[in-house]
């Protein structure tokens, strides 16, 4: 039985939770009194228990279920604790006028039996033991309840960030290159053509792929193949590049468009910036479930600078992998003779 969850209406699992809780509070009265008590018999502690449980429980739940939804969820305390006496006063009274009128000349067998207000404070206060542990229960699961609460809350904050960073990949890519193929074109480079091929495949993998949590890492890897052959056919003649990939596992899956910007950016501040012969050496490996990803490139010192202040590439992919691998990656950026990014993720 789901002892801490919580119900929106009276199930049969909730009913029956209910029944073992009370089942078990009154054997144990009907027990104690069995054994403690000379000359009782055991019909008669039954008897005396089941007359008195319906106070009982009224006391409970009108505490529970009245009171602490009134008053101690928001954070009423004093009236709280004074309208759980004044409660426990009352139920304490009735279960005293209830003794003295039918539990002890009718099921007891005590006629003439006193009774007087140092009782009825007694029963109140046995009134309040017993509802305590049903508070006990429902504060506890209203804790779990607004602790499961603020954990969706913050999942969904999490994740709209998350859509809002991914989203901004999509726009920023295709700005570039839609750029770069229209230069092609007006240079009437022959390979825009090709060029135009390379986007559509690559615009398949952003609008139909890669909307998901995790995607195959050599998915990925493959659809960075072809933004790194697009940016080839453009920069062929000024560029020097290098590419290794070893040990790509088959069930490894990794967030999508985590790795484009750090690509895009290498073209971007390389060849593009750069008028003589730009290098870029990328290489990608996996080794024990772990991504090393490194990639270096010469750039423009003033055009890299300006760019890392106020560009969306770096920030927003520093953000995302704080968000999606935290404590699970690793990111180094390095400026020297070639700007140099080493970024190490721990693989689903």
């Amino acid at each position: 039985m789901n002892w801490l969850g919580t119900h929106k209406g009276w199930t049969l699992e909730r009913i029956s939770r209910h029944v073992l809780y009370w089942m078990t509070w009154s054997t144990l009265y009907v027990l104690i009194n069995y054994f403690t008590v000379y000359n009782r018999t055991l019909w008669r502690c039954i008897s005396h228990e089941l007359v008195v449980l319906p106070i009982k429980m009224g006391c409970a739940y009108v505490i529970a279920y009245v009171l602490m939804p009134k008053f101690l969820y928001k954070k009423q305390y004093l009236k709280f604790i004074i309208t759980t006496i004044l409660t426990a006063g009352i139920f304490g009274w009735m279960l005293l006028m209830l003794y003295y009128e039918m539990i002890y000349p009718t099921i007891l067998g005590k006629t003439g039996y006193y009774t007087d207000h140092a009782s009825s404070i007694y029963k109140s206060i046995e009134l309040i033991y017993i509802t305590s542990f049903v508070l006990g229960i429902k504060f506890f699961q209203n804790i779990l309840q607004e602790r499961k609460r603020n954990q969706d809350l913050l999942q969904q904050k999490i994740e709209a960030e998350l859509k809002y960073l991914k989203n901004q990949v999509q726009p920023h890519f295709l700005f570039n290159t839609l750029n770069n193929i229209y230069g092609m074109v007006l240079s009437n480079d022959k390979k825009a053509g090709e060029s135009i091929v390379k986007l559509s495949e690559i615009l398949g993998y952003l609008l139909y792929e890669s909307d998901v949590e995790l995607i195959s890492l050599i998915s990925e890897i493959d659809n960075l193949e072809n933004f790194i052959e697009l940016e080839r056919l453009r920069y062929d003649r000024k560029l020097d590049f290098k590419y290794q990939k070893l040990g790509l596992p088959c069930g490894a899956y990794i967030s999508p468009l985590i790795l484009l910007p750090f690509v895009e950016n290498a073209f971007k501040h390389g060849p593009a910036k750069e008028e003589g012969k730009s290098t870029i050496d990328l290489r990608i490996e996996v080794s024990n479930s772990t991504l090393n990803f490194s990639i270096k490139n010469t750039y423009n010192e003033f055009s890299i600078d300006s760019s890392v202040k106020s560009g969306i590439g770096m920030k927003n992919i520093t953000k995302r992998l704080a968000l999606i691998y935290p404590e699970r990656h690793k990111l180094i950026v390095k400026k020297g003779e070639m700007f140099e990014v080493d970024l190490e993720i721990r693989l689903s």
